[in-house]
């Protein structure tokens, strides 16, 4: 085996091993988003549940203070008591829909978080990729330089020698 051929067979186990680092940090940066995107699906999930919450504490309210007014023997149908019902049943609404839009941030939050982590992955895979090949070239020509007045050959037996 001449130097030419061992140099190249470590350059191509440099490219290769540059490669494989691409691809791990591309997996990384889909992994991280596979976990943001669960993060936003259960942000979601916590968000309804806790919509639901509200609602049934709203409404129990609101008959608690039915049962009251009718057990004190107040029209409940009409003038003060009714607009107590109607406020509170609008505050239990303001609070249902503060819930949904706190919610609905912090998932798109995550779901963005996973798009920059993907993308994060895939630049750092190609600049793993394109350093490794880069590195691996640099050292071939380092060990065997051109020689001068030279024209390089595109062939793979040109650069193989």
């Amino acid at each position: 085996m001449t130097p030419q051929q061992g140099a190249t067979g470590f350059m191509g186990i440099g490219m290769l091993s540059s490669l494989f680092g691409g691809i791990s940090q591309y997996k990384e940066g889909q992994a991280e988003k596979s976990a943001y995107d669960y993060n936003a699906d259960i942000t979601l999930q916590n968000m309804r549940a806790q919509m639901v919450a509200s609602q049934e504490k709203y409404s129990q309210l609101v008959g608690r203070q039915a049962s009251s007014y009718a057990r004190a023997g107040v029209d409940i149908a009409s003038g003060s008591p009714l607009l107590m019902m109607a406020a509170t049943a609008g505050r239990g609404g303001q609070e249902a829909e503060q819930i949904e839009q706190a919610g609905t941030e912090e998932a798109a939050l995550q779901q963005y978080y996973g798009r920059i982590a993907a993308w994060k992955g895939t630049l750092s895979s190609v600049g793993d990729f394109l350093g490794g090949m880069t590195g691996s070239l640099s050292n071939y020509y380092k060990m065997f330089p051109p020689t001068p007045g030279a024209t390089p050959s595109a062939s793979p037996e040109g650069v193989m020698g």
